[in-house]
């Protein structure tokens, strides 16, 4: 689904869940979001739930037409957030993860690496040019999760 131009919606829908985060009960289910920016780079922002690998993979090679993606945009490490980036970068071996210090260190609980050698550290104001799109990164710890 297009969002603009450039930025399409590449997330999935879960209508099986009946309770967010084991407690918020959801009678329609969910969605687990997740976007990617099309420009002289490419980046993607999140992934989605363990289970949706394969259909979230689907909407992806779908939004970029045949390109490869260069970023992999990790917002924090809330699995519905999180839980793809090995397959992500199984299938894309070339891209890069963005992500805060923090988060790094969580990839490192949570996957056993910290992708030392494909990363980029972001920290408050740090900027990504993408060509006519510029990520810029702010700190929000706590507002969700620590590492945001």
């Amino acid at each position: 689904m297009n969002i603009t131009n450039d930025i399409k919606y590449i997330g999935v829908n879960d209508h099986d869940i009946d309770l967010f985060e084991g407690q918020y009960a959801v009678p329609n289910g969910m969605s687990y979001n997740s976007y990617v920016i099309v420009d002289e780079k490419i980046a993607v922002m999140d992934t989605v739930d363990i289970h949706f690998t394969q259909e979230w993979l689907g909407n992806l090679r779908a939004a970029l037409g045949g390109r490869k993606p260069d970023y992999l945009v990790v917002s924090h490490m809330e699995p519905d957030h999180s839980a793809n980036i090995d397959n992500f970068l199984a299938e894309y071996p070339e891209a890069v993860v963005v992500a805060s210090k923090m988060a790094f260190t969580m990839m490192g609980q949570f996957f056993g690496t910290e992708y030392e050698n494909r990363r980029i550290i972001v920290k408050d104001g740090d900027s990504l040019s993408l060509g006519s799109h510029t990520l810029v990164f702010y700190t929000a710890p706590m507002v969700h999760w620590p590492e945001v």
